[in-house]
């Protein structure tokens, strides 16, 4: 990277906030969030004209993992998402490309629907969901520009995931866990999205694909991932199987069996399995 900066759009969220930390202690670089304070930019995506892009030089990365990513949201509140997750982000994108800056884009891999065979970056997209057709028209305006990479993200574990720390609260509460199955993803964890997405930034050049599949090397069920961390660390931890409504699987592919042979080449060693990452976020000092 030498002299550019990266600068982390969504710096303040679950994923954000993580390649935050690591781009201010290794580059020193920036990161933004909707409200700004304690250190961050304001960059609200609904008002993208307001943000000051004079901080943006050419070559600099700009990492852009903010948006409204419910997809039950997306769908009820269609319109506003629309403003943000789409009209807002590419104007935002498309200035950060004027000024000479490339754009690393989180994107889901909803885009491809619901699949249960395995596949990689060259598969066709059928976009599931209301949510995952926003990701996707984004990524439609921009693929091909040299200045743009799209990264495809699978569910991102860690200890502060949603379903980790449904877990988490049913082993301290004495609760039973109800799960949903079927419900497969490739499940990555969270420091090798990070990992990436900074190796993605330094690299640029010799990772010419403009689309990178971020999902970890097992295709797993959601009651294999609870087996995993119960093996693990949450060794008092009981559950039981339910079928979910249908309406849930409405913006929500059943099974996504996601592989990418180029993040390991991206991370220079493969790509965590869960049970490792659970180790590591559950038992490291």
């Amino acid at each position: 990277m030498s002299n550019n900066q990266i600068i982390v759009v969504g710096g303040s969220g679950y994923i954000g906030k993580s390649l935050c930390l690591r781009v201010r202690d290794e580059f020193g670089g920036l990161a933004t969030s909707s409200t700004g304070g304690n250190g961050l930019l304001r960059l609200q995506l609904s008002v993208p004209n307001e943000f000051d892009y004079q901080i943006i030089h050419p070559f600099d990365v700009v990492l852009i993992s903010a948006a409204i990513s419910s997809p039950d949201i997306c769908a009820r509140e269609h319109d506003r998402a629309w403003d943000v997750n789409v009209k807002g982000t590419s104007d935002f994108i498309s200035k950060v490309i004027d000024r000479g800056g490339r754009v690393i884009f989180f994107s889901s891999d909803t885009i491809y629907g619901e699949r249960d065979d395995e596949f990689d970056e060259n598969a066709s997209c059928n976009p599931a969901g209301e949510y995952a057709e926003m990701k996707r028209e984004v990524e439609k305006r921009y693929l091909g520009n040299p200045q743009f990479k799209s990264i495809r993200l699978s569910y991102v574990f860690s200890k502060e995931d949603k379903f980790t720390k449904y877990l988490v609260g049913c082993v301290d509460r004495d609760e039973e866990a109800e799960i949903f199955h079927p419900f497969y993803r490739s499940v990555i964890h969270r420091d090798d999205v990070v990992d990436g997405a900074i190796a993605l930034a330094n690299d640029w050049d010799k990772f010419p694909q403009g689309i990178i599949n971020f999902g970890g090397p097992e295709v797993l069920a959601r009651t294999d991932f609870a087996e995993i961390l119960k093996e693990v660390s949450l060794s008092k931890l009981h559950f039981r199987v339910v079928e979910p409504e249908a309406s849930f699987f409405k913006n929500r592919p059943r099974v996504i069996a996601m592989q990418s042979p180029i993040l390991p080449k991206l991370l220079g060693r493969p790509v965590r399995a869960l049970s490792e990452a659970a180790k590591f976020e559950f038992m490291s000092v």
